[in-house]
């Protein structure tokens, strides 16, 4: 009777664990890189310059070349891409505040491989 139960015990264990481990959402299997490229928009009446350093397709950690938004606009960075899940430098420029740069993070999660990403810029 002891041996019954503890095959039982064994069985109904080993059910819950693969019941309960299908049963219960995990944390989705990231299938490899993502890259993007990016667009900037700017809510400023000044024309904004800028350009990027960060991890390109290559594995390389690579400045940009400049690129330039009409005030109120938007351009988008064509021809390079960085890869998602890590910071790249944001590089600007503005006559009234001269050279300044802070780190972007481009989200892993809301993207996708070769989709355009969206910064914003005052």
């Amino acid at each position: 009777m002891r041996t019954l139960r503890r095959k039982f015990t064994v069985v109904a264990l080993f059910a819950a664990t693969v019941l309960g481990g299908v049963a219960v959402p995990g944390t989705a299997y990231a299938g490899g890189d993502k890259f993007v490229t990016l667009k900037v928009c700017s809510g400023s009446s000044e024309t904004v310059k800028f350009y990027f350093v960060g991890e390109n397709q290559f594995g390389d950690w690579v400045p940009s070349r400049f690129w330039e938004i009409a005030p109120k606009g938007c351009t988008t960075a064509s021809d390079y891409w960085w890869k998602a899940g890590q910071s790249v430098e944001f590089h600007h420029h503005k006559n009234s505040t001269g050279w300044r740069w802070e780190p972007r993070l481009i989200s892993y999660n809301d993207t996708s491989d070769g989709a355009v990403y969206d910064l914003w810029i005052g």
